[in-house]
């Protein structure tokens, strides 16, 4: 499972040192930690329940390696490409942070919150997440030649499984729309399958857009 996590992100590396290139930027590498339960990280302690995170401020994507049995058992999601799925997704994030996306979004949301409108730094965060998911789909774009017949459908099947909607309907046995911070399963696979079709970046604009 190392060997695999690490290919899937030198893999990333590949596709966004080439996206970075083209657009007359350097990709900055984000630094992968493997880690059992609990481990420090510059935004605060990092515990396996929280599933794979990616933190801003020390530019590091952290994997327990026991959320993907999680990921097959509890959220039905197997799949080479539906793992390597959550991996692109935190990949993402560093995408964002390398282009400012994520520091605009946290001084937007700062902003919310001072005003008490916890719903629009909900959405904002959850645009955030869709844009990722649209960028992990970027990359398995650039990869589609090397997928088998129904990869994709994996990697959609996982991200319906950890749509918010799924998840406070499995744990709590309601759907609360405006407490939503990753978006519903629906958005969350279109967003996916759009970068996917694309494999253009300039696709992924989640927060240009008033239909998500």
């Amino acid at each position: 499972m190392t060997r695999f996590v690490r290919k899937v992100l030198a893999d990333t590396e590949d596709v966004w040192d080439r996206a970075f290139q083209a657009s007359g930027r350097r990709y900055e590498k984000p630094t992968l930690v493997l880690f059992q339960r609990v481990t420090q990280t510059a935004c605060g302690t990092g515990q396996s329940a929280m599933g794979p995170f990616y933190c801003p401020l020390d530019k590091k994507v952290y994997i327990d390696l026991d959320f993907y049995k999680e990921l097959k058992n509890r959220f039905h999601a197997p799949g080479d490409l539906a793992q390597a799925y959550v991996i692109a997704h935190e990949v993402g994030h560093h995408v964002q942070k390398l282009l400012n996306v994520a520091d605009e979004v946290q001084r937007r949301k700062e902003q919310a919150l001072r005003r008490g409108d916890e719903r629009e730094a909900n959405l904002l965060q959850v645009r955030m997440e869709l844009q990722a998911d649209c960028l992990a789909g970027v990359w398995m774009s650039e990869i589609k030649r090397r997928l088998g017949d129904g990869e994709i459908e994996g990697a959609l099947n996982a991200a319906a499984q950890i749509g918010d909607d799924t998840l406070q309907r499995r744990t709590q046995g309601r759907v609360v729309p405006e407490s939503f911070t990753h978006g519903s399963a629906q958005q969350r696979m279109r967003w996916l399958k759009r970068g996917y079709d694309t494999g253009k970046t300039q696709s992924c604009d989640t927060f240009g857009t008033s239909e998500l």
